[in-house]
């Protein structure tokens, strides 16, 4: 084999992996398009609490014996097509394929190696695809080269404060009426104490409170009935633990009086703070409690000199009221077969005219 040729491995077991979490970690920190959700704590903790629902499917790419990218992709079975998904996946805010210092020969090997195995799945869905990825812009053509058709679509915003361009404009907004006068109002029930946890112990102690509260917020919503789950709570224990021992959680609580009123289960990885689980106490709902946590959190990230704080998925109006800059994420999908694309399509295009033809009704 050629020293230049790169040999692709499918371990459809995790006992398989020819791979620790070291080699993981080392090739994601070597890669440019990669965020929290790519290192082995998220797959790690994602696969244990979820994984038995589905089949693996992790693809790992190998220059002689030096690892050069991973595809940590599953199989999930829905309504007799095989979907073949990232792992982690709709949990991330951002996913991708792990490409290391070589991205595009690793891409068109990649998709070279997954029309191999086009017997073994039926359509792909990346979702969460940031469209500044190398992925997005390049492994369409590398599939469609291989006569497997794609689409992309499902655009989603994704604003970002970027603290380090800004920082004077950031200090302007911390410093706003509107913003001294929530945190003098919540400061009626008590003095305002953020805090940082950063020791198993506080883990024990904040996240079942977390938790409740995170549920009492959203009583009724899905994502209420989510959380209710005990395999979901275990899932953001065991991420919580994992996150700490490699330095990436940001699990912060402000408590008023002693008593918490917000909480927020984020990330801090590569010099970016990602806004992921918030939630705050119901019965202060009033007093802004979310909205004074954010402050707390955007200053603990400026004076420690972080790039910027990632909103993550979702247009909600709260964070345009800090930022207007926004990336975006894409659903790419492909398909083994040109009648699975064609039937995709036809679908899709019946839904819009459906959609187009309802928005006339109502006019």
């Amino acid at each position: 084999m050629p020293s230049d040729t790169i040999r692709f491995v499918l371990s459809r077991r995790l006992a398989e992996l020819p791979l620790d979490r070291q080699q993981w970690n080392s090739i994601a920190a070597a890669s440019a398009d990669i965020s929290v959700f790519q290192t082995y704590e998220w797959f790690e903790s994602w696969w244990q609490a979820f994984g038995s629902l589905r089949e693996l499917f992790l693809i790992t790419a190998w220059k002689r014996e030096s690892l050069v990218g991973i595809a940590p992709l599953m199989i999930e079975r829905h309504r007799g097509l095989r979907y073949l998904e990232l792992v982690g996946s709709p949990n991330a805010d951002y996913q991708d394929f792990i490409l290391g210092p070589q991205p595009e020969a690793v891409l068109a090997g990649l998709a070279a190696f997954l029309a191999d195995q086009r017997g073994a799945w039926d359509m792909m869905a990346v979702r969460n695809l940031p469209t500044e990825s190398i992925t997005s812009r390049k492994f369409p053509g590398f599939l469609n080269a291989t006569g497997i058709d794609t689409t992309d679509n499902e655009l989603i915003s994704c604003p970002t404060l970027e603290i380090a361009i800004q920082p004077d404009e950031v200090r302007r907004r911390l410093s706003s009426y509107s913003l001294r006068r929530r945190v003098r109002r919540l400061s009626s029930l008590g003095e305002l104490r953020y805090t940082r946890l950063s020791a198993p112990d506080e883990l024990d102690r904040y996240l079942p409170v977390f938790f409740a509260q995170y549920i009492e917020q959203r009583t009724g919503s899905r994502a209420a009935t989510f959380f209710g789950r005990s395999e979901v709570r275990e899932f953001y224990s065991t991420l919580a633990r994992s996150m700490l021992r490699a330095g990436w959680l940001h699990f912060s609580v402000l408590e008023s009086g002693g008593r918490p009123v917000s909480f927020h289960f984020g990330f801090e990885y590569r010099g970016r703070l990602y806004w992921y689980k918030p939630c705050y106490d119901p019965a202060v709902a009033s007093m802004s409690p979310g909205k004074v946590l954010l402050s707390y959190l955007i200053r603990d990230a400026l004076e420690r000199n972080l790039d910027e704080l990632d909103f993550t998925v979702g247009a909600e109006p709260f964070k345009y009221r800090y930022t207007r800059t926004q990336r975006t994420n894409v659903t790419l999908r492909a398909f083994s077969a040109r009648w699975l694309y064609r039937t995709f399509q036809g679908v899709a295009w019946a839904r819009r005219q459906l959609s187009g033809w309802s928005a006339s009704r109502r006019q």
